[in-house]
């Protein structure tokens, strides 16, 4: 069983990381790869938290950029009708506070406007994780609770929006549908951003809050 792992970030992909450690590359699924983008390369190594999920057919590494974020992975998968892909979905937002505020406050409109989460597994959500998530990450080890860590992404304004055919890939690798990736390209602001991980975030605030 893999805890976390550290290593040199090789390439991102929609829905993954490669990190290179050992001499071997692992494949991580993660939420919003395109966070590690200005990693590439670096010789400062990263550090990935794992699940490893084993099945009769598969098995598969999920990676998250923090203890936290892995913890309410771990809370969402234990929910009926949640699996890895959908728990991904929900990470990409990268607002973990917002995250558990919404299942506190039984927002089930905001968490439906994820893909595979419908009325009855959002009133599921609620009903499993509401006492039970804000408890669980109060008696985590970190002491960085719902720290959201800046990428220090920088670069010149884009006025092409270059990074879209990525937040195009990566919304698709979430389960989006071609009509909600338009809308999402067509009508949110993403003036002033020139990094894919902080498109994905505005991309899915954008969803969530109509």
């Amino acid at each position: 069983m893999y805890e976390f792992m550290i290593g040199q970030v090789e390439s991102v992909y929609p829905d993954a990381v490669i990190l290179e450690t050992g001499g071997i590359g692992y494949y991580i699924y993660m939420a919003n790869p395109y966070r590690f983008t200005d990693k590439i390369g670096q010789d400062q190594p990263v550090k990935i938290w794992l699940y490893q999920s084993v099945s009769e057919n598969d098995i598969r590494l999920y990676g998250f950029k923090s203890q936290e974020e892995k913890i309410i992975f771990l809370q969402l998968i234990s929910v009926s009708g949640i699996g890895p892909k959908s728990a991904l979905s929900i990470l990409s937002l990268d607002d973990n506070a917002g995250l558990v505020a919404a299942i506190q406050a039984e927002d089930n409109a905001f968490l439906m406007k994820f893909p595979g989460v419908g009325k009855k597994t959002a009133g599921q959500i609620v009903l499993d994780l509401k006492e039970k998530l804000p408890k669980v990450l109060a008696e985590s080890p970190s002491s960085a609770l719902f720290k959201q860590e800046s990428l220090d992404i920088q670069g010149p304004e884009q006025v092409n929006l270059p990074f879209m055919h990525e937040l195009e890939e990566a919304m698709a690798s979430l389960g989006y549908s071609q009509r909600e990736i338009n809308r999402v390209v067509k009508n949110a602001d993403f003036t002033g951003v020139t990094a894919t991980a902080e498109a994905i975030r505005i991309a899915l605030k954008f969803i969530t809050k109509r």
